[in-house]
């Protein structure tokens, strides 16, 4: 049997706290879904880059924000069927405004800052479909969204 395999660059993804509530994504525009999608900031590791230096650069090429504090959250494989590709997933706090220095192949891109229940509810509800997004939304949300435990009542 044949398993064929994409050689794909591994890449880095940023979950952008703001303050204490917010949450940075981007609005993005996809060519192979032919549609937008709501995402974390993320690029492909470059040549001799570390993962977390991608991470930094992706987050101010992106959004044009810079970060005072890094947590390294874990890492993913997005497409394992596929790829050996990983994805490396970061948090970032302390976020400070500065300018944007995006790629040209980027035109259209917005920056959105949501608060970070409203991501959540719209991750749950199924409208942040972009996978690595939803991932690393998962790994990140015990530290960034506590979430009360539901109790099971139980009848007699």
């Amino acid at each position: 049997m044949v398993h064929p395999r994409l050689l794909v660059d591994d890449f880095s993804i940023v979950v952008p706290v703001l303050g204490r509530d917010k949450l940075v994504m981007i609005w993005n525009y996809r060519h192979a879904i032919q549609g937008w999608e709501l995402e974390l900031p993320a690029g492909h590791i470059e040549n001799g880059e570390s993962p977390q230096a991608c991470a930094r650069r992706e987050l101010e090429e992106e959004t044009g924000f810079s970060a005072g504090s890094w947590r390294r959250l874990g890492w993913f494989h997005p497409s394992p069927g596929l790829s050996s590709q990983r994805a490396y997933a970061y948090l970032a706090r302390r976020l400070k405004k500065g300018i944007l220095h995006r790629e040209p192949y980027e035109f259209g891109m917005e920056v959105k800052t949501l608060e970070l229940r409203d991501a959540y509810e719209r991750l749950w509800r199924g409208e942040i479909v972009h996978s690595p997004t939803a991932s690393a939304l998962g790994i990140a949300q015990p530290g960034i969204l506590p979430i009360k435990r539901a109790t099971v009542s139980r009848r007699s």
